[in-house]
């Protein structure tokens, strides 16, 4: 009614969560687009679990960017990209479209997250 046209959600870590603000929205009627971030390392997934508000990352996503961290950081970047894909896999169905971060600039993250 305020004249929206679409509405980018924050990054995903959480396919149900997404789907529980979908519900909500159901009648709103204009699209959606799924934020999607492939995370760097342990650290930044703690960054956006505890600093940025409404981005949710689950357990699971924090203790996977953890262990990965622990190896080395292409691990870590490794990992940030799995997951991207996981959730992009994830969402692309209840969604109109999906809108890929490039964390701190870095375009070729994003870019590998949809190769």
């Amino acid at each position: 009614e305020a004249g929206a046209e679409y509405a980018i959600t924050q990054p995903v870590f959480d396919p149900a969560q997404l789907e529980s603000f979908l519900r909500r929205v159901e009648g709103l009627r204009i699209p959606v687009i799924a934020g999607i971030w492939p995370l760097v390392s342990a650290r930044n997934a703690e960054f956006l679990a505890n600093e940025v508000p409404g981005v949710t990352v689950p357990d699971a996503v924090l203790d996977r960017m953890r262990r990965a961290s622990a190896v080395s950081k292409e691990h870590a970047v490794a990992e940030g990209i799995a997951i991207a894909r996981e959730m992009l896999a994830g969402v692309r169905h209840s969604v109109q479209g999906v809108q890929v971060s490039a964390p701190f600039g870095k375009a070729e993250l994003a870019v590998d997250v949809l190769a």
